[in-house]
């Protein structure tokens, strides 16, 4: 048979056993607590990214709608430059008219003259 140990063995068993169960639950209170403070930071890093993709998104469509502004302005820029192309003929021979128009000799005055018709005289 075994032998009974001392009482004073026993109690020293006991208490190094109690001491490590102590020891492994606050090991497993402090387990528990870093878990829901990174639960908690979690859900504050999901709320913040859910605000910045919501912020991204209003901006894509500021950007969709600026550039279709753009392509419309450009569309109106082709159109002006090509209506400018087209009255610059008559605007120079006007301008030469005009030039013309200060000096004494009638028939280069016709001839300028007749440039500005037949370059103006099909603009509204």
């Amino acid at each position: 048979m075994t032998e009974p140990k001392p009482p004073g063995v026993r109690r020293t068993t006991v208490t190094a056993l109690a001491v490590v169960v102590a020891a492994l639950a606050a090991a497993a209170g402090l387990f528990v607590a870093l878990f829901l403070v990174q639960r908690s930071d979690i859900g504050e890093l999901e709320t913040e990214i859910a605000g910045t993709e919501r912020a991204l998104a209003d901006d894509r469509a500021e950007l969709t709608a600026s550039e279709s502004t753009l392509d419309e302005l450009d569309r109106e820029r082709a159109e002006l430059d090509a209506i400018i192309a087209d009255l610059r003929p008559c605007a120079d021979a006007a301008r030469s008219a005009i030039d013309i128009s200060g000096t004494a000799d009638q028939d280069e005055f016709d001839a300028a003259f007749d440039q500005m018709l037949t370059h103006c005289g099909d603009q509204p």
